[in-house]
């Protein structure tokens, strides 16, 4: 079981229609507990009244409320990396891939640059990285109930996967080209590396290219969620906005 705690993480689950199933747990109820409790029926999600003490052993640092989750449900959720090759329509996506980043504060920081750059899809190994936990939810403002994610056995494989679909693959490391001078377009896929080691050098030998984001100052390198999030937007400027997306 997972359980939300944040209220942005609560809110766009119930919007997006990712809690479906869930249950609200509520010992004190707020005014924006009591908004959330009216959205529950239609978001297919139960409410359920708790003691405080009980609600804090279950999600410590509530405010009033959690969204319990079943583990199993949001892994049955995820999106299959092969169906979606199958399934792209159109000579343009933005897919980006994470090599075993473990830091959930990273991974939700990402995932909330993956939603505003309407990335169409994260792929994430299922082993030795982050999972999609409280922490990550809210990292992410709740941006992670939006954004689709694939959870792989095999990111080299998955790397081909992309490849034979069309996509044209770029590594992320401070020895690359320069972004601006990068030509991208149609169909991208941009690899981040993990905290302290970057991209693993199998990943970087298979990719299409290597990008490095200008930097002029002191310290010698970026967070990966910053750099993801600068790569995500210069990738959305070039290529236009996504179908059926609004500029906000």
């Amino acid at each position: 079981m997972t359980y939300l705690t944040g209220f942005h993480a609560m809110d766009e689950a119930l919007r997006s229609g990712s809690a479906r199933g869930a249950t609200l747990l509520v010992s004190a109820p707020g005014p924006r507990v009591k908004r959330m409790m009216d959205e529950c029926g239609k978001a297919g999600v139960v409410v359920k009244r708790v003691q405080a003490a009980e609600l804090e052993r279950l999600a410590p640092g509530h405010r009033g409320a959690a969204l319990a989750l079943e583990t199993q449900a949001a892994a049955e959720s995820a999106i299959d990396l092969d169906d979606f090759c199958a399934s792209l329509d159109g000579d343009s996506a933005l897919v980006v891939m994470l090599d075993h980043i473990e830091d959930p504060h990273n991974l939700g920081a990402i995932l909330r640059s993956a939603d505003v750059f309407g990335a169409n899809l994260v792929v994430l190994p299922e082993r030795r990285a982050a999972k999609e936990t409280d922490a990550v939810t809210r990292a992410s403002a709740g941006a992670s109930a939006w954004v689709p994610v694939a959870n792989v056995p095999n990111l080299a494989r998955a790397l081909e996967s992309l490849k034979e679909a069309g996509f044209w693959t770029y590594a992320a490391s401070m020895d690359g080209q320069s972004l601006p001078d990068a030509e991208l377009s149609g169909r991208v896929a941009i690899v981040m590396g993990a905290e302290g080691s970057g991209v693993s050098r199998l990943l970087k030998e298979r990719c299409d290219g290597i990008l490095s984001v200008p930097q002029y100052g002191h310290v010698d390198s970026l967070n990966v969620s910053v750099a993801a999030g600068i790569l995500m937007y210069e990738a959305r400027r070039r290529l236009g906005p996504p179908p059926g997306r609004k500029r906000g």
